[in-house]
């Protein structure tokens, strides 16, 4: 890898130029200058209807920037009616804040937002009435947040750090993090007036706490308590609430697996989570749960699990509620992933009929502007294949297709000229007829020239998706010259539960047979020729390296976030013991040292003979880079053509997240890589 050359925007090194030329017997084109970088995307965040003025909303807009070293952010004021639009900026100094995750406050005279201008995520407070904004909690590292309906106070969630520089005991199972290093500590709850700024702890538990709640009077705080106390090997959730004027608290146990979101709406708690696991293999569902009847679970025949589950590298929606109540209290909105999309969906509280609201886009983030009998109006942030993310608004008269119209052209920027493209769409149905369903990008330049080869991306998860959104490295591959091939084999999320859970004890068996039948189907239909090439992170990396240890038609392979041995990664990472467990269907180490080892690559590493790069961030905690050293110490010393490129600090989602110096190093890797095979 050349490290003394800065890649210009699109991706081509300064110096370079663009050219044909013959590498390996073949000539292949240099398009990467034709593509704009990432610095020239602008990422809107999730927005934030007014509560009194709805025809108002704020939301953060951040973009790359390479150069710096960071992702530049700041808070728009957007006008749902006119259009007009106004950064927050402190009316004194003329100086634009930034940050995101905003929210309003009830009365709509104030924004909280998270800003880390000091290194971390803190919690800031902006007055309209004063026209400047302060630090509420200096130098707290924020992860979320709720106003009380009086506004007069928030309650935030901060994990607390239990560590030492000399040396620190370690108490818990669960005391390191992908994204938060090793803190040893737990998430607690606190309370902070916004006049004062006086700070109060609210949790006590030794467990891991979430979804702050206030009730309507703003006198009680409830919130999730993830974990008996001292005991965070499983979730069993409790929800306690905290009498802010007594002092005392009580406790309910809903017996869900899981809750990652919560309403409180008079005595009834409505939410999201899960029946009998908390791993992802199971579906998010809605439920609703009182003292005296429990717990039930609605919307029990839509086959969707709640949330967000399509892939994108381009996104920054910051704190994003897949689960909102209308004003009136007798509806829920919720985002539900379902075959390549992410869609609202409508409960109605009295009758429990569920409905699609049918906006026709891929959904990444949304809030209701009004609710009534004659309909509803959103706000939502969407994209495509083709079209990065825009603000738009939509009038849902509950019956017909909602007509949207687009409020921001924050991407329509000339520099943004994306290469042509083409996509098509694909199915594989295997012998125990799963049905993997997929997609094509190809280039179609000027002249239509063949494509240099064919990658096959396989995404990580499992239980995620890739889908109709915009995803850069896609875009980026196709600038290149080469087609892009990508699915959603059996484990994705979207399809269905049964889908979602068939890969369970499957990993390394059906999970590969469906990703080679749909290559397979897709050769044969675009009659592909010209080499191929193979490229996943994390899960998609396991199966990168699973298939270049039992298939060897591809060319070159690109394995990143890698795994390579499950036996280990139980041990070392932030949550092996738990999601390894439940993939392989209850496997241990102690029981079944056997199927582990046979289910892991390592065990195949003689039979490789594709070369591989692999790329893993130093501070990944999900899949530690311990298990790409395994796979580059076995391969290199069996004479295999191996690379590694380490990612000093750099986490699981790098990728996606990562240091935009680091983003821009992997993309010229990846390019080096394929062209040079």
């Amino acid at each position: 890898m050349a490290g003394d050359r800065t890649p210009a925007l699109g991706g081509l090194p300064s110096g370079e130029k663009q050219n044909s030329k013959k590498q390996n017997g073949r000539e292949r084109s240099v398009m990467a200058a034709e593509l704009p970088g990432l610095e020239a995307l602008r990422l809107p965040g999730a927005p934030q209807v007014n509560p009194r003025q709805p025809e108002w909303v704020v939301l953060a807009r951040s973009r790359i920037d390479a150069e710096k070293d960071s992702y530049p952010s700041e808070l728009i004021l957007l006008n749902l009616k006119s259009g007009e639009q106004a950064v927050l900026q402190d009316q004194t100094t003329g100086e634009p804040y930034g940050g995101h995750s905003p929210k309003w406050s009830e009365d709509g005279e104030k924004i909280a937002f998270l800003s880390n201008q000091n290194g971390v995520n803190e919690l800031w407070l902006y007055r309209f009435a004063a026209g400047t904004a302060q630090c509420l909690v200096p130098g707290v590292q924020v992860k979320d947040y709720a106003w009380s309906p009086q506004g007069d106070k928030i309650a935030y969630i901060t994990r607390e750090q239990n560590r030492d520089s000399v040396c620190f005991q370690v108490r818990r199972l669960r005391y390191k993090l992908d994204g938060e290093g090793i803190p040893n500590g737990f998430d607690h709850v606190y309370l902070v007036d916004v006049e004062t700024a006086k700070l109060t702890r609210i949790s006590t538990a030794a467990s891991d706490h979430r979804c702050p709640v206030f009730s309507a009077d703003g006198r009680r705080l409830a919130y999730v308590v993830e974990f008996s106390d001292g005991d965070d090997l499983e979730k069993q959730p409790q929800i306690e609430i905290a009498d802010l004027a007594q002092g005392q608290r009580s406790s309910l146990s809903p017996g869900a697996k899981s809750i990652s979101a919560l309403l409180w709406v008079n005595d009834k708690f409505y939410g999201a989570g899960k029946k009998t696991t908390e791993n992802s293999v199971e579906f998010d569902k809605l439920f609703v749960f009182e003292e005296r009847k429990g717990l039930r679970w609605l919307a029990v025949n839509l086959d969707v699990p709640v949330g967000y589950w399509v892939l994108s590298d381009v996104r920054r929606t910051g704190l994003n509620a897949a689960v909102q109540i209308s004003e009136d209290e007798r509806q829920i909105f919720f985002a539900g992933t379902r075959e390549g999309r992410q869609l609202v969906f409508r409960l109605r509280l009295d009758t429990l009929e569920c409905r699609e609201v049918p906006l026709a886009a891929n959904v990444i983030a949304f809030d209701l502007i009004s609710c009534e009998e004659k309909g509803c109006e959103i706000v939502y942030l969407a994209d495509s294949f083709k079209q990065p993310a825009e603000v738009y608004t939509g009038f849902w008269d509950l019956q017909n297709s909602v007509r949207p119209e687009q409020l921001t052209r924050w991407n329509d920027n000339p520099v943004l000229v994306w290469p042509e493209v083409e996509i098509k769409a694909y199915a594989y149905t295997s012998q125990d007829q799963i049905i993997t369903r997929g997609w094509t990008m190809t280039p179609r330049s000027p002249g239509s020239k063949p494509v240099l080869g064919s990658v096959l991306v396989i995404h990580g998860g499992p239980h995620l998706s890739f889908g109709d959104t915009f995803f850069y490295d896609f875009l980026y591959l196709c600038s290149l010259g080469f087609r892009v091939i990508f699915g959603n084999p059996r484990g994705s999320s979207g399809y269905g539960q049964s889908f979602s859970r068939a890969i369970v004890g499957e990993w390394g068996n059906k999970d590969a047979g469906d990703v080679l039948g749909f290559l397979d189907t897709v050769g044969r239909e675009e009659k592909i020729t010209g080499p191929l090439f193979l490229m996943g992170g994390s899960y998609g990396g396991y199966l990168v390296n699973w298939l270049i240890a039992h298939d060897h038609r591809f060319q070159a392979a690109i394995s990143e976030r890698t795994v390579c041995n499950l036996y280990s990664k139980f041990g070392n990472s932030d949550l092996g013991f738990s999601i390894n467990k439940a993939e392989l269907g209850g496997g241990e180490l102690w029981t079944d040292e056997e199927l582990l080892m046979e289910r892991s690559p390592i065990r195949y590493a003689p039979q490789v003979s594709t070369p591989v790069l692999l790329l893993h961030g130093e501070n990944d905690q999900r899949c530690p880079i311990e298990q790409s050293e395994q796979w580059f110490n076995a391969l290199r010393r069996l004479g295999k053509e191996v690379e590694f490129i380490r990612f000093p600090g750099a986490s699981h989602a790098m990728a996606a997240t990562g240091r935009p110096q680091q983003r821009r190093a992997r993309l010229k890797a990846i390019a080096d890589w394929l062209e040079s095979h």
